[in-house]
């Protein structure tokens, strides 16, 4: 009997890797169902280039965060699981780098963006809000996100209003 334990624990841990690594990709793609992440990953295809790096300084920092942590917290169990002190150590590193992530992300979220870029993200806003209630059929959703829209091209105009005259502040 004793020949078949050392396999037995291989394929054990085997399976369980490849169930974290599915659990944890799809939390990763559908963002932990958070309205933020939506933004970032549907925002993406419909914007321009000026608009995404927006997205990449603003709107994925908080889950990126996240998924270390969850990442980690799984890796944690694993070795906790098998009994590998290394997979523990490395689970509870990757948790920290998380929450040191999640710190730097709630610091950009408190640098709030000034005029265009202001219209940018609130446009960013409206289009992901807007495709997420088209995907569940949400009318206020999108209602919601075409008003944010907008008020995106209301900012844009008052922008264009402090070109034309930089008395006008």
């Amino acid at each position: 009997m004793k020949p078949f334990i050392k396999p037995l624990q291989q394929f054990r841990r085997f399976t369980l890797s490849l169930s974290l690594i599915i659990v944890l990709t799809t939390l990763a793609t559908f963002g932990f169902g958070t309205t933020d992440s939506w933004a970032a990953s549907i925002s993406l295809a419909t914007t321009t280039a000026s608009q995404s790096q927006v997205v990449a300084l603003f709107g994925s920092g908080k889950a990126k965060a996240n998924a270390k942590q969850v990442e980690g917290k799984a890796q944690e169990m694993l070795g906790k699981a098998t009994g590998d002190p290394k997979d523990q150590v490395m689970g509870q590193a990757k948790q920290v780098e998380g929450q040191i992530r999640g710190a730097a992300a709630d610091l950009k979220d408190q640098i709030q963006p000034q005029g265009r870029a202001k219209a940018v993200t609130k446009n960013i806003e409206g289009k992901a809000q807007a495709a997420v209630g088209k995907a569940t059929g949400d009318l206020g959703d999108q209602v919601a996100g075409h008003a944010k829209q907008l008020e995106s091209q209301a900012r844009n105009a008052v922008e264009d209003i402090k070109d034309i005259n930089p008395a006008i502040k």
